[in-house]
């Protein structure tokens, strides 16, 4: 009772307190509250000595939580690597790490981690390496010592360099998938140029050039101790930790100081209209603008309260008439970025339907415009600043934010007092300094333009903004690496004979003369040790349309490819397929047995005898086979049956281009024919997915609505 006596009084005295204000002090419109200057900016900054051998070290002690986190930044980067092996340096900073030590490997590193809850981590980026570990404090000395080997003797693992590939090269198989990212991946390439280091792509080729002694001599030419900024935060002693640095660190011999060269670019502006065809979407996706400036720009912090006021937050010019106002966008953005080593760039844009494609890029043309001819009022500026002032602050709310960020200036030459500068400089802008930028730095006769999108669905055509020049995404294939049999006289007419006993065997009555087959099978797929199970069922209506339904713990999932177009349908919704999965698709048909079989007789199907081969104790004959544009192996037997089929083809677990194997076994006569009731694909060597035949079904009736696409739900 006296507690709760006590807090009534107390709240009734708060209450007392508040109705004590003055009148004066009240307003109406929270627009006119008056707010007291912000505080004081004071930070505290890490303490910073180098080693003998010229490691800078970066100490900040944070006793709040028995951790420490450890950071490091290596003068290296992607900008500085071969065209001809353009990923070397991220396959690099990933195998640094996955692929061991001399002393541990790489799977005896993560087992050591997870055991104490810590992690240690590498990359590297375009214009610089990083590692970081973080541990309990009563862990750091053995977790510091693995760090510190990952850091100074990685062991570069082959299998595990061979893995990262697989991995670069998945990235690469999608890198189309998402139009948002082919966007803001193009956009740049405008701008800096395709040959520019900071834009180039990785590829098939250039991932398949990097081999292993190109990530040891990257790794001896970059990282010696005089390239390398190390930062430790956590709850430490200052004294005891430079022993600990030292002892894993000290005798790290010195490497050269040599500068690295600039990074080239475009300087010139780009101007132009560009267009990549996206016909899988029904949105248009666009970005315009041109070279920015760079970060040690006097003008960068005009610049950034220009940036807040055209698109930096739901109260910006683009966010409140472009996207509020005249709702054509889903996403719009506009900024001017700023690089450390290069300039930025101005990038504006939005996604939109594809509907407003025009409307769209003609209202973010008006605000790009609008910037320089209307410059910001005072209410802008005022919120512009106090965006940037108010959160400021939480950019560096923990001492590990805040160490971090002193090594990032100090890696980019930039001054220790830097953050402090930060802030007067942006209370310092004014509107006359705002106009002044966006007149020297934004130049809308000199801006790139390009749409991404489905054509024919836009409102105008994109001609309406200019010449347009068409940017072809395909992904060059990989060297195929298939051998390739001579064609003779006598190899194609063995080759011819070869197919003949193929059909006889696997062909049935009148194989030409059927029109559709349906099978149903059960699937194992297998992916790094981990096992799925699925249920599939796949009709197959000659020559080339295929409606597939297969079901596994995640649900049902319906593949349609028909009249060179497809979709798919999974929880209820459909969406069509990407043009690369649906030539994939056509192009797996094109290699299914019983299409060779059904087609053997087309004069465009050409075959090649190629050898012999033994597949599992069975003298094969092989032939090479060709038709509309899909090449296998069939390694047959002497009965005829097909013992296996190779080709280079697409791998169905990761969408990236691999070998492939098909074993057949367990052949049964069905209807007349003898058909293979277990396959085994290979991917690259290693098992991949096990089908097993449960029904087969030739000339089952068609219903052609399974082939017609659903009607698309109204879009909210």
């Amino acid at each position: 009772m006296r507690t709760t006596s006590l807090g009534v009084a107390l709240s009734a005295a708060a209450l007392a307190a508040l109705l004590a204000v003055p009148a004066a002090a009240q307003v109406e419109n929270y627009k006119d509250i008056k707010y007291p200057p912000l505080p004081e900016f004071r930070i505290e900054k890490p303490a910073v000595y180098t080693l003998k051998n010229g490691m800078t070290v970066f100490l900040m002690e944070d006793h709040e939580l028995p951790l420490i986190e450890v950071s490091a930044r290596i003068r290296t980067g992607s900008a500085w690597e071969p065209a001809e092996k353009t990923g070397l340096a991220g396959l690099t900073g990933t195998v640094q790490r996955t692929g061991g030590t001399s002393s541990m490997t790489g799977d005896d590193i993560d087992d050591f981690l997870a055991n104490r809850a810590a992690s240690v981590e590498t990359g590297i980026d375009d214009d610089s390496g990083h590692a970081s570990m973080n541990c309990l404090k009563d862990n750091f000395e053995e977790v510091f010592k693995v760090f510190a080997d990952v850091l100074r003797a990685p062991a570069f693992a082959q299998d595990k360099l061979d893995l990262a590939k697989v991995q670069a090269n998945t990235g690469i198989a999608r890198r189309n998938d998402q139009v948002m990212g082919i966007l803001f991946r193009e956009f740049p390439r405008l701008v800096y140029g395709k040959d520019s280091p900071l834009t180039r792509n990785e590829e098939y080729a250039t991932v398949a050039a990097v081999n292993r002694d190109d990530l040891v001599a990257w790794h001896k030419k970059y990282y010696v101790p005089n390239n390398v900024y190390l930062g430790i935060v956590g709850d430490f002693d200052p004294k005891e930790m430079k022993k600990k640095v030292d002892a894993v660190f000290g005798d790290w011999t010195k490497g050269p100081t040599a500068p690295l060269p600039p990074i080239p670019f475009r300087t010139t502006p780009n101007p132009g209209v560009y267009f990549i065809e996206k016909s899988d979407v029904t949105q248009a996706y666009v970005a315009m603008g041109h070279l920015g400036i760079e970060r040690k720009n006097p003008d960068y912090f005009a610049v950034q309260v220009m940036n807040e006021v055209l698109g930096g937050s739901f109260a910006s010019r683009m966010f409140s008439n472009v996207r509020s106002k005249k709702g054509l966008a889903y996403n719009v953005f506009g900024n001017l970025s700023a690089d450390y080593l290069y300039p930025g760039v101005l990038r504006a844009g939005l996604q939109t339907k594809s509907s407003t494609m025009a409307q769209g890029v003609e209202a973010v043309k008006a605000e790009v415009v609008g910037i320089i001819e209307n410059p910001p009022n005072d209410d802008e500026m005022k919120r512009a600043k106090d965006a940037i002032l108010n959160s400021f602050v939480f950019n560096y709310d923990s001492k590990a934010k805040t160490l971090n960020q002193q090594m990032t200036y100090a890696f980019y030459g930039l001054p220790a007092d830097y953050l402090e500068q930060y802030r007067a400089n942006i209370e310092k802008v004014t509107r006359q300094d705002v106009e002044r930028v966006a007149k020297k730095y934004v130049h809308p006769d000199q801006m790139t333009l390009l749409v991404v999108g489905k054509k024919d669905e836009f409102d105008k055509p994109v001609s309406t903004f200019g010449k347009v020049t068409d940017i072809d995404i395909s992904i060059p294939p990989p060297p195929d690496k298939t051998p390739k049999a001579a064609k003779t006289s006598a190899s194609l007419a063995v080759g011819r004979a070869l197919l003949a006993s193929v059909v006889g065997a696997l062909g049935g009555k009148n194989p030409g003369d059927v029109k559709a087959i349906e099978t149903s099978a059960k699937l194992v797929l297998s992916v790094r040790g981990q096992t799925m199970q699925m249920a599939r069922t796949k009709l197959l209506v000659f020559p080339d349309r295929v409606h597939q339904v297969s079901t596994s713990a995640m649900g049902e999932q319906t593949l349609v490819v028909t009249g060179g177009e497809g979709f798919r349908t999974a929880g209820g919704n459909t969406s069509p397929l990407p043009p690369t999965v649906v030539e994939m698709i056509q192009k797996e048909t094109m290699r299914d047995l019983r299409v060779l079989v059904r087609y053997a007789s087309d004069p465009g199907m050409e075959a090649v005898a190629a050898g012999e081969e033994t597949v599992d104790g069975t003298k094969c004959q092989v032939v090479s086979v060709s038709f509309k544009g899909s090449d296998c192996r069939l390694f047959v037997a002497p009965d005829g049956r097909v013992l296996k089929e190779a080709y280079q083809g697409v791998s169905p677990l990761t969408m990236a281009p691999a070998q492939i194997e098909v074993l057949f076994s367990d052949y049964h006569e069905v209807e007349g024919r003898s058909v293979p009731h277990k396959e085994v694909v290979r991917v690259d060597g290693e098992d991949a997915i096990t089908l097993t035949l449960e029904s087969f079904k030739v000339d089952p009736p068609v219903d052609e609505k399974l082939f017609q696409k659903p009607a698309e739900k109204p879009a909210a």
